[in-house]
């Protein structure tokens, strides 16, 4: 829509595609955004040999936002990822990011890629984080050139500049629901926090769409 300037970038969860975000879409459209909806590294049409989660991926973000003021320069842009794109876009939020950034939507993103790894261990295969965790770190230091612990979300949104949403499912035991809690502490910017009852990992927008999308555009339009 040529008369208006807003725009989503839309970001989907670990071994998923830009495409099955798709129900999340039409939502935006109808309040007139552009939607963009990219690949992450190693996913779908994407490049890459390694899955960043959301870390060299946040980079990557900051050239899309460049692409769309490149293309229009009174862009207004959200960025709403979900689960390691809720992850990713919460690390975008710590880098130097353009005015044109009005705000974030974070949908059951984890605190850092070494707590995400270290639950799963526990939760699924009960092991210990020594020598693990510790050993899969030196090899994706080597590889993918960076480290989990590194990969923080909590370090990047006490440094954000961007107004975020923070969404989370209260029966999420993939990504725990605790840990929205403690993102949402470290937050240094204005902040919501919404938990839907009931939600697993995420779920929160299907469980009650209605909900989900009013507490949305109800952040953003003051922002917009």
């Amino acid at each position: 829509d040529e008369d208006r300037h807003l725009y989503l970038i839309l970001v989907h969860g670990y071994t998923g595609q830009g495409k099955y975000m798709r129900d999340y879409a039409p939502y935006y459209e109808e309040k007139g955004y552009s939607v963009l909806i990219p690949d992450l590294r190693a996913h779908g049409n994407s490049e890459g040999r390694y899955i960043g989660m959301g870390w060299p991926d946040r980079k990557d973000m900051v050239k899309w936002i460049d692409y769309i003021i490149e293309k229009d320069p009174q862009a207004e842009i959200v960025l709403h990822g979900v689960s390691m794109g809720g992850a990713t876009v919460m690390m975008t939020s710590g880098e130097d990011l353009p005015d044109n950034v009005i705000a974030i939507v974070e949908d059951c993103g984890y605190t850092s890629v070494w707590d995400v790894f270290s639950d799963e261990l526990k939760y699924l295969f009960n092991l210990p984080e020594f020598p693990f965790l510790h050993t899969a770190n030196v090899i994706s230091r080597l590889r993918a050139g960076y480290s989990f612990k590194e990969a923080s979300a909590v370090s990047q949104v006490q440094d954000a500049k961007v107004p975020i949403i923070f969404i989370h499912g209260s029966e999420d035991n993939f990504v725990h629901t605790d840990m929205v809690y403690e993102l949402y502490d470290a937050c240094s910017t204005e902040k919501e926090l919404y938990v839907a009852e009931g939600a697993g990992h995420g779920q929160a927008m299907y469980i009650d769409p209605d909900e989900y999308f009013s507490r949305v555009f109800t952040f953003l339009e003051k922002y917009e």
